[in-house]
């Protein structure tokens, strides 16, 4: 079934539902950090929910994957820039800098994506879309010193938050380059949450980190819930979205996480995010105005 790319078809209900469900692992994983969780077990742990979940569903639907070996090698790398660094990354800056902050790093791996696809060779050197991404940038680096000068963010933490969209960006540049064709969401799912654990699991022993307390299970458990349909919700979009709705993802998921950390665990946004805003709007406008991102899936490898 070819792509659908006209405006009317666009699924925006799907972005939405995909971007709510990814965005409530933000303010769950700070509240499981500051509950004394590691941001590492937080991770793993709705990994391994959806390695079953995912898994189950799967087989039932499609059976066993036709090719086991390359979908595993793509989960691996997939499941780390994807998952596991994200998402451990995102429930230690948030316990710091809280869900609403952290969100904000959701709405830069459009720009980030194509910054690495220019480096990579995959996208044409132009001078007004590398320009775009600076003053996105800046917008960035202008919250977090703000952040780290004000005493809130540490300077650890600040590039956590600036490595946040990073290692989303280069899985957006691994999909759109190896998402195997021919699979369904389930399975491209669980492989990529297979590789995610993959990682997460040794990380977690080789570091002696804590085991999640009692006093984090609640919302760990709430992650583990809802990881598998956030999952299943993204492959799916991404089989059926074209490029500008695919840049959107971000955004959802920030306007989600942000709603949350203010309506229900209080937090107050700084004045600073204001102007960092208009200068990632605006050089997410001016990206758009050359051309659409090119996220979607290529049907080829080379």
């Amino acid at each position: 079934m070819p792509l659908q790319t006209t405006t009317a078809s666009r699924p925006w209900a799907l972005l939405g539902a995909t971007g709510f469900a990814l965005g409530v692992g933000l303010p769950l994983g700070k509240q499981a950090v500051a509950h004394a969780a590691s941001p590492l077990a937080f991770a793993l742990w709705p990994a391994l929910s959806t390695i079953v979940v995912l898994g189950a569903l799967a087989w039932r639907r499609h059976g066993a994957p036709v090719a086991l070996a390359p979908l595993l090698r793509f989960g691996l790398l997939a499941g780390l820039l994807g998952g596991a660094l994200p998402s451990s990354l995102s429930a230690w800056v948030a316990a710091q800098a809280g869900a609403s902050i952290t969100a904000f790093a959701y709405t830069l791996p459009p720009l980030f994506t194509l910054g690495l696809m220019v480096l990579l060779g995959f996208e044409p050197l132009r001078w007004q879309r590398l320009a775009a991404v600076a003053l996105a940038f800046s917008g960035a680096l202008w919250l977090a010193s703000t952040r780290v000068s004000a005493g809130v963010l540490s300077m650890e933490a600040a590039i956590g938050l600036l490595a946040i969209p990073l290692s989303l960006a280069g899985g957006n540049v691994f999909r759109a380059r190896r998402l195997p064709p021919g699979v369904p969401a389930e399975w491209l799912g669980v492989a990529t949450a297979a590789g995610a654990a993959a990682m997460l699991l040794p990380a977690w022993v080789a570091t002696g980190a804590p085991a999640v307390p009692a006093a984090a299970w609640p919302y760990t458990a709430a992650q583990m819930a809802a990881a598998p349909l956030a999952m299943l919700l993204f492959f799916r979009l991404q089989q059926r979205a074209d490029a500008m709705t695919m840049s959107f993802i971000g955004y959802a998921m920030a306007l989600c996480a942000a709603l949350l950390g203010t309506l229900l665990l209080g937090e107050r946004l700084p004045w600073q995010l204001l102007p960092a805003v208009v200068l990632i709007g605006t050089g997410f406008w001016w990206m758009q105005r050359t051309a659409p991102m090119p996220l979607v899936p290529r049907t080829t490898h080379h």
